[in-house]
């Protein structure tokens, strides 16, 4: 593909702003960048895609996100505002994330990537947790990301605050998900919440159980 007539933003050192360029594209990569009209000239038969002078610029990365949190949005909390952190976790975050299902789960996604698509994210790093429902909660999302057609990095928080048996399921869900993972658009981590919700043998069962390859997700 050929886009055509382009404002170009190319986020370089000296970040220059190419007005009328044009951008080819094979197999998914940026092969040249070039005069609108020297592109055209070289490469009449290709399809074309005009720009009409809009900005052309790499796309965002979102490295820490909580898909479901788009339920969070405007969202009152009962009571007495919450004084620190830990009250926010027990009154908001954690009662959110228990009441998740497999449609609810789904249904937070789709907002998220709506916004990431009108506002130049194609890449999130998301961080999920649904403790009544872990096993193929990172399939869920997976397959809404696919559909979108952004890109994703996908784990499932492990924590002890739910108890062992919930702890365990939590490290087999990343590491199921990160077996499962074949597509170009998803990759895998292995996540954990914090210290503050993590025993040193819960740490070192998740250190245990994940390749070397893999890397973690974290809130420090």
């Amino acid at each position: 593909m050929l886009i055509t007539n382009a404002t170009i933003v190319t986020w370089e050192t000296e970040n220059r702003i190419l007005e009328d360029h044009a951008l080819l594209i094979e197999n998914g990569i940026i092969q040249e960048i070039g005069k609108s009209a020297e592109l055209e000239t070289r490469h009449p038969a290709i399809e074309r895609l005009e720009a009409r002078g809009q900005y052309v610029m790499p796309g965002s990365i979102c490295a820490h996100t909580h898909f479901y949190g788009a339920y969070a949005r405007g969202m009152a909390i009962p009571g007495p505002a919450p004084k620190d952190f830990p009250e926010i976790l027990q009154k908001l975050w954690w009662p959110l994330d228990r009441s998740l299902d497999v449609e609810s789960i789904r249904y937070s996604v789709l907002p998220c990537l709506v916004d990431a698509i009108k506002h130049g994210t194609t890449t999130l790093f998301d961080h999920h947790a649904s403790p009544n429902a872990i096993r193929g909660s990172l399939d869920i999302i997976a397959n809404e990301v696919e559909k979108s057609g952004l890109r994703a990095v996908l784990c499932y928080e492990v924590t002890d605050r739910d108890g062992e048996e919930k702890m365990k399921a939590g490290i087999e869900e990343n590491l199921r998900f990160l077996k499962r993972t074949k597509s170009p658009l998803l990759a895998g981590t292995f996540g954990l919440h914090a210290s503050l919700t993590l025993s040193d043998s819960s740490l070192a069962l998740c250190r245990q159980s994940v390749p070397d390859s893999v890397g973690f997700h974290i809130h420090t």
